[in-house]
C-alpha cells in the first residue's frame, strides 16, 4: 500500500505532468521465459497465436546480479512490493528461491505467481525457507474435464497434481506453524470456465486457500472473450458468489472484477492511463515496460539503471500521451 509521502508525490507529479517524484509503488518482474504449459490464450507460449511474442533464446532467465541491483534501486526509491511472475513458469528459473530470498532480505512484500504444477514436497520445503507473502496460483479449471478444455495438450493429471500440491502446502505450513505464504486461488475467466465459478469454493476450502480472485480474459486470439449475454450471466453469478464468500469470510476481488467487465477491455480508450506513474514491469530480457499489455520499451537494465529509465525520455513521453491525451491530441491507445 502506498504511503502518504508517495501519494503526495504522485499528486505533485500529475500536476507537473511528466517526471515521477516517487518510485513505483510496486514492480513486476518476469523471472523466466521457460514454461511447462502451452495455454491457448498465452501471448508467449500459445500454439494458436500468430502474434505470440517471440522467445529470445539468448535470455531465458532474469539475471541474478541485475535482480540484486534492481532490488537495491527500488528500495531506495520507496517501492514496497514486488510481483514475481514470468513470461512462463517462475518455478522453472534455476535460482528462483535465491531471488525470493534476495527480495525478502531487501524488505519487499512479495507476491509469487505460479501455475501450480511444480508444487511438490521439495519445492514447497524450499519455498517455506524464505516464503513469499502471497502465492497466487493461476488455475483456469474447476475439474479434470474443464482442465482438459482449458489446457489442450497438457497432461490430464495436472489438475489433481495442482490440488494435491496445494493440500501439501497447507499441511507443511501447519507443521511449521507458519501462515505464509498466504494462498490466492486465481481464475482467469473465459468461455470454457465462466459457468462453473461457484465450484471454486470447494477447491479453496479443501486446499486452505486464503482468497479467491478472478480476472477477465481479454483474449489475444478473440475466441475466449465473452459475448454481451455471457457477461450478463457471469456478472449475476459473481454477485451471488460474492454473498457466499462474504458469509464465509473468504477474501475475494469480485468487486474489482465486476468493475473490469463494466469498463470493458479497451480501458485506455475510456479513461486516462496512470499505470506509468506507479508501476513498472521488467521482462526476463531486462526490458522495462509500463505493463503486461504494453510492448513499448522504456529502457533496458543491461544498459541503464532503473532510476535513469524511470524518469527517462521514453517514460516521460509515455506519461504525457496516456495520462493527458487531450493536452497533446494524441490517443492514449498503446496497442
Amino acid at each position: 500500500m502506498a504511503t502518504f509521502y508517495q501519494k503526495t508525490n504522485l499528486l505533485k507529479a500529475l500536476i507537473t505532468g511528466d517526471v515521477a517524484h516517487t518510485g513505483p509503488f510496486y514492480a513486476t518482474v518476469d523471472l523466466t521465459r521457460r514454461c511447462n504449459l502451452q495455454c491457448p490464450d498465452c501471448q508467449y507460449h500459445s500454439p494458436f497465436l500468430n502474434k505470440s511474442s517471440p522467445i529470445d533464446q539468448r535470455t531465458m532467465d532474469f539475471p541474478v546480479h541485475i535482480f540484486e541491483r534492481l532490488c537495491c534501486e527500488l528500495k531506495t526509491m520507496g517501492t514496497k512490493s514486488l510481483i514475481l511472475t514470468g513470461e512462463g513458469e517462475p518455478f522453472l528459473h534455476p535460482r528462483m528461491f535465491d531471488l525470493i530470498s534476495i527480495a525478502k532480505k531487501a524488505g519487499f512484500n512479495i507476491i509469487l505467481f505460479t501455475n501450480g504444477t511444480l508444487l511438490n514436497e521439495n519445492s514447497i520445503r524450499s519455498l517455506l525457507m524464505s516464503p513469499p507473502d502471497i502465492l497466487k496460483v493461476s488455475l483456469w479449471a474447476s475439474s479434470p474435464e474443464e482442465y482438459r478444455k482449458n489446457y489442450p495438450g497438457s497432461k490430464p493429471d495436472n489438475f489433481e497434481r495442482i490440488v494435491d500440491g496445494l493440500k501439501l502446502l497447507k499441511s507443511m505450513k501447519a507443521e511449521k506453524n507458519s501462515k505464509f505464504p498466504e494462498v490466492v486461488l486465481h481464475q482467469p475467466i473465459n468461455k470454457q470456465n465462466f459457468k462453473n465459478i461457484t465450484s471454486r469454493i470447494v477447491i479453496a476450502n479443501s486446499t486452505g486457500c486464503n482468497m479467491l480472485s478472478f480476472s477477465p480474459t481479454w483474449s489475444w486470439r478473440g475466441s475466449s472473450s465473452l459475448s454481451p449475454d455471457e457477461v450478463i450471466y457471469l456478472c449475476a453469478s459473481l454477485t451471488r458468489l460474492k454473498k457466499r464468500l462474504d458469509s464465509l469470510s473468504l477474501k475475494h476481488n469480485i468487486g474489482q472484477t465486476l468493475l473490469c467487465y463494466k469498463i470493458g477491455e479497451f480501458v485506455w480508450e475510456k479513461i486516462p492511463c496512470y499505470i506509468a506513474w506507479h508501476h513498472a514491469r521488467i521482462r526476463a530480457n531486462c526490458n522495462v515496460v509500463p505493463c503486461q499489455r504494453c510492448n513499448l520499451t522504456m529502457g533496458n537494465l543491461k544498459e541503464n539503471s532503473f532510476k535513469e529509465i524511470w524518469n527517462g525520455n521514453a517514460y516521460q513521453s509515455f506519461r504525457k500521451k496516456n495520462t493527458f491525451p487531450n493536452r497533446t491530441g494524441i490517443s492514449g491507445q498503446i496497442l
